[in-house]
């Protein structure tokens, strides 16, 4: 199978705290009536790896909840964490280690949810020549943006493989370097291009990084700590992961309607609908688990909170402790059972 994720967007200058917990929408005069106007930030661009919110949206669901949701696009200038900081958004979607970076500057964000089961960094590799596990890296060349070169250090590090056994080849996020053979194995995201490379009708295979030790925390949901002290904020925030988790509940019925949906919705953002089915198909496998069958969607252990700061330490991130993650509002949320 293949893997991808939204690339981290870099934290910003830190705002300044929202009052109260209570978020500032632009539009507050074109609500709709009875409904709490509110942001939601997303991590990347428009696509289908946001499928179940935007069925969420486009079914109603967040409306049944009493919500007036706004969907933020992220991107490369796009500093999600900073506009929960500053109350332009009620809740984001981040990475573990960038909220710790953030909170260790101050931001007292908490992780309340985790929408990936495993983190999707990868291996990606040609299947006439597969990279399935770490000894498979010894001897080769493996493809790597500089700032990703922390993360595969950790990673062979964790798997006992000595670093100066693999040769980091310095690449850009393009498969090329690895389909004209410059690289055996390129470091990217599990939902993404891999996906690429069966578009183009090319077989890949995959090393996901969270089967082999290293699953640092990622599309989390994030929140202030003061939203979840001031109660009517609060009561958003549990009717806005319920309604994002029902949306999930329905993607994964149907994955393709997703697909679908998320091209009708965002036509100008240049998405293909075959690259964007097999997107949808493929992040099940990075997004439900053993896990949130028993618990629910987004659902994390106290197991993994140890683990990811385990890792925080590996890779030299302050800021991070066990009062960065707080479960209650899934526990609120699947009070009678696993779904929404």
């Amino acid at each position: 199978m293949l893997p991808n994720f939204s690339r981290r967007t870099l934290l910003g200058g830190l705002g300044a705290v929202s009052l109260g917990g209570m978020v500032a929408c632009a539009g507050d005069d074109d609500a709709s009536p009875g409904l709490s106007e509110l942001t939601y930030q997303l991590s990347w661009l428009h696509s289908v790896q946001f499928g179940g919110t935007y069925l969420a949206k486009d079914r109603g669901i967040f409306e049944e909840l009493g919500l007036d949701v706004q969907l933020a696009p992220g991107g490369p200038n796009v500093a999600g964490d900073a506009n929960t900081v500053s109350g332009s958004s009620l809740m984001n979607i981040s990475v573990a280690d960038n909220i710790a970076r953030a909170n260790a500057e101050g931001a007292d964000l908490v992780i309340i949810g985790a929408q990936y089961q495993k983190s999707p960094p990868t291996i990606l590799s040609l299947a006439d020549a597969p990279l399935t596990v770490p000894e498979d890296m010894v001897g080769k060349k493996i493809g790597v943006a500089s700032a990703n070169v922390p993360m595969l250090s950790a990673f062979l590090g964790i798997n006992g493989i000595d670093e100066a056994a693999v040769e980091f080849v310095p690449s850009q996020y393009d498969p090329a370097i690895l389909t004209s053979g410059q690289v055996d194995g390129l470091y990217c995201f599990y939902n993404d291009l891999p996906v690429s490379l069966a578009v183009q009708g090319i077989e890949g295979a995959t090393l996901l990084l969270a089967d082999f030790d290293y699953n640092p925390m990622s599309q989390t949901y994030a929140v202030l700590r003061s939203s979840l002290e001031d109660e009517a904020t609060r009561d958003q925030i549990v009717r806005l992961v319920r309604g994002d988790a029902r949306g999930w509940q329905r993607y994964r019925e149907d994955p393709e309607a997703a697909a679908e949906l998320t091209v009708e919705m965002y036509p100008d953002a240049g998405l293909d609908i075959e690259a964007q089915r097999i997107q949808a198909e493929i992040q099940l496998d990075i997004m439900f688990s053993d896990t949130t069958d028993t618990h629910g969607f987004a659902w994390f252990t106290d197991e993994q909170i140890q683990e990811n700061l385990a890792l925080f330490e590996v890779l030299g991130v302050e800021g991070g402790t066990e009062a960065m993650w707080d479960r209650s509002i899934l526990e609120e949320v699947y009070s009678d059972g696993p779904t929404a």
